[in-house]
């Protein structure tokens, strides 16, 4: 059925959720006084790019960089011990491009760290394309870094889908005019099934049945 598979990265190949919300939560605690957040706004973070969330807090340009920093390096050194995939993604990437599917990955991420993750988890190599934080000028929901990826691709809008954790991800596909595919093991689950995405799945293997 389709001829290419967009993946986002946190939250759906790889179990960074927990490190990255808790680090979040340290960051607000140790550079804004603890401020508070409802779990929507707290939550809404991994859908958000560094830049956008700590501007939330202030204005200072360097504040945010400082914290942006600390931030990554906090992450660095806990994912490097702590950091896995989902149950079977490595099984179902291989099983994809054996079927001669194209496989993506697009996150708001940057490219440094991605490939750092996808080499923590074993993943790295097996991606025909990244389209990652510092190669677009929107990022999700906008559907820059996805329609980057198309044109990459070179296929139709039937022939790909987009599988993600957050609404952004769901919005960002319909923007772009692809399929898209929300994950039940989301931490905004609620959030996602009201964008309507076109699948969803309760864990990665399922991604065999759509193809």
């Amino acid at each position: 059925m389709f001829k290419a598979v967009l993946f986002d990265l946190d939250g759906t190949l790889i179990q960074s959720t927990e490190v990255i919300l808790e680090t979040y939560q340290l960051m607000i605690d140790t550079y804004f006084e603890g401020k508070r957040l409802t779990d929507e706004e707290f939550t809404n973070f991994l859908g958000s790019t560094l830049i956008d969330s700590f501007s939330k807090f202030t204005n200072d340009e360097k504040l945010i960089q400082e914290v942006i920093d600390a931030y990554r390096n906090e992450t660095k050194r806990r994912l490097a011990t702590e950091l896995k995939t989902y149950p079977n993604a490595k099984e179902v990437v291989l099983w994809l491009k054996k079927k001669k599917v194209k496989v993506g990955i697009v996150t708001s991420k940057s490219r440094a760290v991605a490939e750092e993750n996808l080499r923590t988890v074993g993943l790295d190599d097996l991606f025909d394309l990244m389209i990652a934080f510092e190669d677009v000028t929107q990022h999700k929901p906008n559907p820059e870094g996805l329609l980057k990826a198309m044109d990459m691709l070179g296929f139709s809008k039937e022939e790909v889908v987009y599988i993600g954790d957050h609404e952004n991800d769901i919005i960002a596909a319909k923007k772009a005019g692809i399929m898209s595919c929300g994950v039940t093991y989301s931490n905004r689950f609620e959030q996602v099934i009201k964008e309507n995405p076109t699948f969803v799945i309760d864990e990665l293997l399922n991604v065999k049945d759509m193809i």
